[in-house]
């Protein structure tokens, strides 16, 4: 099997399987600028790599309960190996690259999704479940349930620069299970404790009116649709598939990245990457690991971090609540941090100790306000009551980690609001690791 590799809808190379290599092959006169991967620019010799796929076309494969519904819908196509997967959902993913079966031309023609209807829609597991099965042809990571949609109503291409240039769909839709209920309640409010700083940028996201979907808006698209950008991530970039997300460290994970980044905007790009790193421990994400930390550019010259993006509350799941922070910092995998982070930004990020202790307390006050927002949210709809309260408790023990205990300052925290909330104290969850996203839908693994 031989699979045509497409830069923003031109044929640029081969890839195909070859004794126990994967091989990719551009093709003669490929413009330098129309490099597949940042690890693969364009050359005469082909790129080789054992055993499975290179890590950027694994990087966007299905998972989860998209991969079970795949295979499902496509088995008499798939031969068990990731090629004969991305032959099937290549077609259409993140990012300027898209891969299709030899002779075959990307194509973005699915079903248009009414958005707006869906954000109004009372959305059960069994409706979105529907719903992944309708758009499961596309090639999105993840263990929550997902799936790509075009918008009702989007024109299908538009004239960029004299030619028709094909459009894809613009938002990726995430639901809830059983072991995250409300996720697009937590994921939407959650992303707003740094989005509303606006001090580097954040995906867009939107709620459906019961808080079970998220609705966001990807960076890598235009207003219309077409792709702009490549997106590579730092799982990626290190060489590692998608399943060893978790085997690193922050530091292999910035050094895997800035090594893109132009001198001219490091510093800038530093000072985001630092913002993504504080949040985590602020709202107690958990699951921040080496694929939620990418790259995106339109070339060489303008490689930067992508938007913040996947920023969930995990400690508000009983399920979760006891696992440490995805990736350690400086050999420490635990929210007390110390002066770990501190001394990791100043050695690592270039930022002094006054201004990590800024920004610590400015996404600690907004903390505070969004907090007060879910509150509120959680009083006009009972049914958030639950996850509500654990993320408030979640954000205050954040806050607590951060904050000097030394200090003689008072600060804010969310004590008050949610007494006056009338929520109760949490009990203790035991200690140990459950990987966030898997999906009650899919059935238990089995033990070994």
């Amino acid at each position: 099997m031989k699979l045509d590799v497409h830069v923003s809808g031109s044929s640029v190379a081969k890839l195909y399987r070859e004794r126990d290599e994967y091989v990719l092959s551009y093709l003669p006169d490929t413009d330098p600028a129309d490099f597949v991967s940042l690890t693969m620019p364009v050359r005469e010799e082909p790129w080789r790599w054992p055993r499975d796929l290179h890590p950027f076309f694994r990087q966007n494969l299905p998972e989860g309960y998209l991969l079970s519904i795949i295979r499902e819908e496509f088995g008499p196509l798939l031969d068990g190996t990731d090629l004969s997967l991305l032959a099937v959902v290549g077609g259409m993913g993140i990012g300027r690259v898209t891969v299709t079966p030899e002779g075959g031309t990307p194509s973005g023609d699915m079903e248009p999704l009414q958005i707006e209807s869906l954000l109004k829609a009372e959305n059960t597991t069994t409706h979105f479940a529907s719903l992944v099965r309708r758009y499961a042809r596309a090639s999105i990571s993840g263990m929550v349930p997902k799936f790509i949609a075009p918008e009702a109503g989007a024109d299908e291409s538009s004239q960029v620069l004299g030619k028709s240039t094909l459009s894809t769909s613009r938002h990726i839709i995430k639901g809830s299970d059983d072991s995250t209920p409300y996720l697009g309640f937590n994921e939407f409010y959650t992303m707003r404790v740094l989005e509303r700083l606006n001090v580097v940028p954040v995906a867009r996201t939107r709620m459906s009116e019961d808080g079970r979907v998220l609705v966001v808006d990807r960076f890598d698209v235009d207003a219309l649709g077409v792709i702009t950008h490549g997106v590579e991530d730092a799982c990626g970039l290190l060489g590692l598939p998608p399943h060893e997300k978790y085997a690193t460290t922050t530091e292999r994970v910035l050094n895997a990245t800035r090594a893109y980044v132009p001198a001219a905007v490091m510093r800038a790009q530093l000072e985001q990457f630092g913002w993504h790193l504080l949040i985590n421990y602020v709202v107690r994400n958990a699951d921040c690991h080496a694929k939620n930390i990418a790259l995106y550019y339109t070339g060489l010259k303008d490689v930067g971090y992508t938007p913040v993006y996947d920023i969930v509350t995990t400690q508000a799941y009983p399920r979760y609540a006891a696992n440490p922070p995805g990736l350690p910092v400086d050999g420490r995998q635990a929210w007390a941090v110390g002066k770990t982070l501190e001394r990791f930004f100043k050695a690592r990020l270039g930022i002094a100790p006054k201004q990590y202790a800024e920004m610590v307390e400015r996404l600690c006050e907004s903390a505070v306000e969004v907090g007060q927002e879910v509150i509120e949210a959680a009083r006009n709809e009972p049914r958030w009551h639950t996850v509500a309260k654990h993320m408030v408790h979640a954000w205050n023990d954040g806050m607590a980690s951060l904050r000097s205990p030394k200090s003689l300052v008072s600060f804010r925290r969310l004590d008050e609001a949610i007494a006056q909330a009338g929520f109760s104290e949490l009990q203790k969850v035991e200690s140990g690791r459950e990987v966030m996203g898997r999906s009650e839908l899919l059935g238990r693994r089995s033990k070994k």
